[in-house]
């Protein structure tokens, strides 16, 4: 055994002896028979009598059956601060017992629980004692954002708080959480009687509206305050940040013909939540001051309703205004309006129906044999046929010839294209045929969907084909197989559409 350990151990047995009253016991005399360890004791936690780690349990055993007593000793063994009690050690007990080991008088930090045997040497482990001083705080929000509005769901948030001292370890504690934001300040009393976090519940009353922070101040078992590092909180009213009004149409026709019978009316908001909020309000519609409809708005949702045009179930043609004005629980209210002209008018479909030369209608060709063969011609028949023939199909084994033409639509079926019934429909007169022929039509810019052969002279009529708005050209094509010809005299063109009548 080295020299100082020999001088520690019986200091430390003096020191025991002394306590204890009974005669020391000096290293030369030491009977090294019975040899003692120390289980692991757990961190205790001023100020006694708290409730807080007031005690820890240690475990002494020997190697033979032997009386120890034990003691709180400084880390160095020179001090002693408290005796514990003596332990029995014997074969009953397995040679090894547990001693409690009370907060009572022992001072902050590192301590060494010592045990030393009735002959033999000493053996102590570690004691860490803290002071229960608030040394680290921290704090948490449940939420970030709180709203002002009493109702509001978010009204509040929770406040967490946790304190430790220097040992790592929560610690009982009492202090002010602090909300700061613009010139507004709320505290509140948060408090922790035993080593948990303490919660206190924040709410947004009182509070100014924007961006602030959150801190805690507490006090644990010493008198030095701390302050933990501060949470941002934004502080927000519920309230309507604007609101559009739409409409499906501005001019309405109610005589359910299917053109602007009724218009949708549709209101859409956005809040300072980001969600939906409770309103009060609604959407009217007046004409000369009077209302002739409204709907109660309870909600910033998405709203839409249709209005038919009508008052009282009757037509009457004037200017309407339109107008919604709605406000949340906070805030100001928001508005916005829209005009609708109602009209009196009805559409009727008219129609129109001529024949046309097939020589004014075809005026290119392209040809796709190998020699370049076919042709399309007026100079063989009487004015106004058109001739064309096909020869081998050379370039892509289906087509070989292909005339193009286009008729102009009348300007009063081109305005007539808005109300979106507008329709062509056209027939070919064929005076001879021969092979594969085909033949279609379209409005100039979309696909062909009236194509079809045909398979003997005379006339051929397709269906009806709709006409888009502002569509102006109507686009003809034949179509030759391989050695095939037609001779095409004239073509029928027809064109039903719809004006608007009884609008004065």
């Amino acid at each position: 055994m080295k020299k100082t350990s020999v001088l520690r151990a019986g200091a430390v047995a003096l020191v025991a002896a002394l306590f204890c009253g009974a005669a020391p016991a000096y290293a030369d005399e030491v009977d090294p028979s019975a040899t003692l360890s120390l289980g692991a004791a757990g961190v205790l936690t001023l100020p006694d009598a708290d409730g807080v780690r007031d005690a820890t349990e240690v475990t002494v055993s020997s190697t033979a059956p032997t009386t120890a007593t034990v003691t709180v000793a400084s880390a160095d063994g020179l001090t002693l601060y408290a005796q514990v009690g003596t332990v029995e050690l014997t074969e009953q007990n397995g040679l090894t017992a547990a001693v409690a080991v009370p907060v009572t008088g022992l001072p902050a930090g590192a301590l060494s629980v010592v045990a030393t045997p009735t002959t033999g040497e000493a053996s102590s482990t570690g004691l860490t004692v803290g002071s229960g001083a608030a040394v680290t705080a921290s704090l948490s929000l449940s939420r970030s954002t709180i709203y002002t509005w009493s109702k509001s769901t978010r009204h509040t948030t929770t406040v967490s708080v946790a304190v430790e001292d220097e040992t790592g370890l929560a610690v009982p504690f009492t202090g002010t959480v602090t909300a700061k934001v613009g010139s507004s300040t709320k505290s509140v009393a948060v408090a922790a009687a035993d080593a948990s976090t303490a919660t206190a519940t924040l709410s947004a009353s009182k509070l100014a509206h924007g961006s602030g922070t959150v801190s805690a101040t507490v006090v644990g078992a010493g008198e030095a305050a701390i302050t933990s590092a501060a949470r941002a909180l934004t502080v927000s009213s519920v309230a309507l940040k604007s609101t559009k009004l739409a409409a499906s149409a501005a001019t309405l026709y109610p005589t359910k013909d299917g053109y602007r019978d009724s218009a949708k009316l549709s209101v859409s908001s956005t809040t300072t939540t980001g969600g939906s909020i409770p309103t009060t309000g609604g959407v009217t519609i007046t004409r000369g001051g009077k209302t002739v409809a409204s709907w109660k708005l309870s909600s910033s949702k998405a709203w839409s309703a249709t209005w038919n045009g009508k008052v009282g179930g009757k037509v009457v043609a004037g200017t309407y205004k339109v107008t919604v004005s709605i406000k949340g629980p906070e805030g100001k209210t928001q508005s916005a309006s829209k005009t609708i002209t109602v009209k009196k008018g009805k559409l009727v479909t008219k129609k129109t129906s001529k024949w046309v030369s097939a020589k004014s209608v075809i005026k290119k060709y392209a040809n796709y044999d190998f020699y370049d063969q076919g042709y399309c011609g007026t100079d063989w028949a009487v004015a106004g046929d058109v001739m064309c023939i096909g020869y081998d199909d050379q370039y892509d084994g289906v087509m070989s010839l292909y005339a193009t033409g286009a008729l102009t639509v009348p300007s009063a079926v081109v305005k007539a294209e808005k109300y979106g019934s507008a329709k062509v429909r056209l027939t070919i007169d064929t005076i001879a045929i021969s092979g594969d022929v085909v033949w279609g039509y379209r409005a100039r810019g979309k696909q062909i969907t009236n194509g079809d052969f045909i398979t003997r002279t005379g006339t051929s009529t397709r269906g009806w084909s709709t006409l888009p708005t502002e569509t102006t050209k109507v686009d003809v094509g034949i179509g030759l197989g391989e050695y095939s010809y037609v001779a095409a005299k004239r073509f029928k063109v027809e064109y039903a559409y719809k004006v608007m009548t009884g609008t004065k």
